[in-house]
């Protein structure tokens, strides 16, 4: 069977140099322990062709970090049980080079800073700027 060339489907990632095409959708994981705010960003992003995934609480996004590879995670910083600055460190150890970008509805310069000392990809401030949070999403691809 030969199947057509699709450029919709196809995206160009850059692994050990190289510039590739690959067969894939961008793959986010989404952690809020807001359901509104899931749901939002859950519809903003599949009209971008992306494959989400949702998750309510710390807890949850890890378990499902384990049995998924993720191109980038969206993390709430401001969440019951694990909080978002331990989920981003957890997220770290099972999958080191996965870009992380920290989201909250808080404006706090130094949470910002340690977050980004953790290894976070980028920090963004809610109510989102949709365009730029896609550009941020979108722009990990490359990393991956």
């Amino acid at each position: 069977m030969v199947r057509q060339f699709d450029p919709i489907r196809w995206r160009l990632r850059k692994i050990g140099g190289i510039m590739i095409m690959k067969e894939d959708k961008t793959k986010i994981l989404m952690i809020d322990d807001s359901k509104e705010v899931l749901i939002v960003l859950e519809r903003f992003f599949k009209r971008s062709d992306c494959k989400v995934f949702t998750a309510l609480s710390g807890e949850e996004g890890l378990a499902l970090a384990t049995q998924h590879n993720f191109t980038v995670v969206l993390i709430d910083i401001l969440m019951p049980g694990i909080g978002g600055e331990e989920t981003l460190v957890r997220m770290k150890k099972i999958h080191p080079n996965i870009p992380i970008i920290m989201i909250t509805g808080y404006d706090d310069e130094e949470e910002a800073k340690k977050c980004m000392k953790l290894g976070a990809y980028d920090y963004i401030h809610k109510p989102f700027d949709f365009e730029y949070l896609k550009t941020s999403v979108l722009s990990t691809e490359m990393l991956v």
